[in-house]
């Protein structure tokens, strides 16, 4: 496999090793979010280095701080290898995020603006006009979004910075929809009414059940 990158070649010795790393860690992890590196791909070191234009060092400064983000993961008599997610350990992700989002949807609800509100119907309005065919892919992103969006403005700094710090967007993103999103739909509008109501037992209620019916799904097939 050919990698693309634009971290600047070794050649430039005004670089260190440690600027090299982070940026070997930014592209690293941009190459796993979007694929590139598929879950569960063994990672050739002396490969990547070279299509990264930087030697083995600041790539195993990247790789031990992906590896401290459970990103990739050191196997034995596999090597380093893109992390791929069993199912306990997703269930313990759902369960961080049974969490955090319950708690951060209610401070949403009670904080929201109506262009918060107007956003979050916008995010889901191509999908209501055909249930029949979506758009698998536009409707992870949109999950995505509308959940992100009640992390980062729920109005508590400390607990967007846990979501953001724990990798949780990431892991579900990489984890993708557990679900058809023909039945998580309706969910999600019900969940904007109840937030539009300013309902927060309700929104709490509904986000929560949300999450635990993937969870469970994911259980039943354990």
């Amino acid at each position: 496999m050919l990698y693309t990158t634009n971290i600047k070649p070794q050649t430039d010795m005004k670089i260190t090793n440690d600027e090299l790393g982070n940026q070997a860690y930014k592209k690293v992890k941009s190459m796993i979010l979007t694929k590139k590196l598929q879950p569960g791909q063994k990672i050739v070191q002396d490969k990547l280095a070279a299509d990264l234009g930087i030697s083995r060092t600041p790539l195993r400064t990247a790789l031990q701080m992906l590896e401290a983000e459970s990103l990739v993961e050191s196997l034995p008599r596999r090597g380093m290898i893109v992390k791929e997610f069993s199912d306990s350990e997703i269930i313990e992700i759902y369960d961080c995020r049974n969490a955090l989002e319950g708690t951060a949807i209610r401070l949403f609800t009670e904080n929201c603006t109506t262009t918060d509100i107007s956003n979050l119907k916008k995010l889901f309005q191509p999908f209501k006009k055909n249930t029949k065919e979506l758009d698998r892919s536009l409707y992870q992103i949109a999950d995505m979004v509308f959940h992100n969006t009640i992390i980062e403005k729920c109005g508590n700094s400390f607990l967007a910075r846990l979501f953001k710090n724990g990798n949780l967007l990431e892991f579900i993103d990489l984890i993708g929809l557990k679900r058809p999103a023909t039945e998580t739909l309706t969910e999600h509008l019900n969940i904007i009414d109840a937030i539009e109501k300013k309902d927060t037992d309700l929104a709490e209620q509904l986000i929560k059940e949300h999450l635990d019916k993937s969870k469970i799904l994911i259980q039943k097939n354990k």
